[in-house]
């Protein structure tokens, strides 16, 4: 199957109990199937410059926010397949794009001066922000996710996770290793993408249970948490220097145990 290698849509997140999730994903079933990648956890190092610069620009607010992150899936190992993603945010649209490599070749990648092969606009896009940044891995956040498509809306996706986890440090594995803290124990985090707009279907569910936007990043939430340890000599003003570049469903759904 062909990877989607750039993205630019509308993600809103809704911040759900146990309950409402399970809600959400009985009105809905009528409309959506299972996504090709359907049930798998995911991982992902978040890289920032020493000070955390990046978070700060995203944290102090403005039309622009960016991150840059590795990403993994389910059980990462050596020659394992993850992402480099560049994740940019301007106004209410995101723009997306990332780089295949293995998992071997990521890590080193990212502490180098090398360039890639490929010298595609993404590579050159990662390695102006590698080295601008002067990034360093800050934190791996982790987390369970289910995943549905629209059956006639080809751009939509509705995803739910579950145990947000995280730690800030042994950052040189994707993997779980049972220090990790957990991040939002209780909720349900809800993502709808979509490159337009949302169906009336969708539109309906969502006012017919009260459900609001809200404003999440797993990575703010963890630098809040650990500011001091994370960037212990943080220099405020330095941070707003961040150029704004703009670039039968029902039964298995219940058995998913949120």
């Amino acid at each position: 199957m062909q990877v989607q290698e750039t993205f630019k849509r509308v993600e809103d997140k809704y911040r759900l109990t146990r309950s409402q999730a399970c809600e959400v994903i009985n009105r809905i079933c009528d409309h959506v199937h299972e996504d090709d990648y359907f049930q798998y956890t995911v991982h992902s190092i978040y890289y920032d410059s020493p000070d955390c610069s990046l978070v700060v620009a995203g944290l102090n607010g403005g039309n622009y926010k960016a991150k840059l992150r590795m990403r993994g899936y389910n059980e990462v190992s050596g020659d394992s397949p993850v992402f480099l993603e560049t994740k940019k945010k301007y106004e209410n649209i995101v723009y997306k794009k990332r780089m295949q490599m293995t998992n071997d070749e990521a890590f080193p990648y990212m502490v180098s001066k090398d360039r890639n092969e490929a010298a595609t606009n993404t590579a050159q896009e990662i390695e102006y922000m590698r080295d601008h940044y002067r990034l360093v891995p800050k934190v791996l956040i982790s987390y369970d996710r289910i995943c549905f498509a629209a059956d006639r809306e080809q751009d939509v996706r509705v995803t739910f996770d579950t145990h947000i986890r995280y730690r800030i440090h042994d950052l040189d594995d994707m993997n779980d290793n049972g220090t990790e803290i957990p991040l939002e124990e209780d909720s349900v985090m809800l993502e709808i993408k979509a490159m337009d707009r949302y169906p009336m279907w969708l539109v309906r569910i969502l006012s017919e249970m009260k459900l609001r936007r809200t404003s999440f990043s797993k990575y703010a939430t963890v630098y809040r948490r650990h500011r001091n340890e994370m960037a212990p000599v943080m220099d405020y003003p330095a941070a707003a220097g961040v150029p704004a570049v703009i670039p039968a469903k029902e039964n298995q759904l219940c058995s998913l145990q949120f």
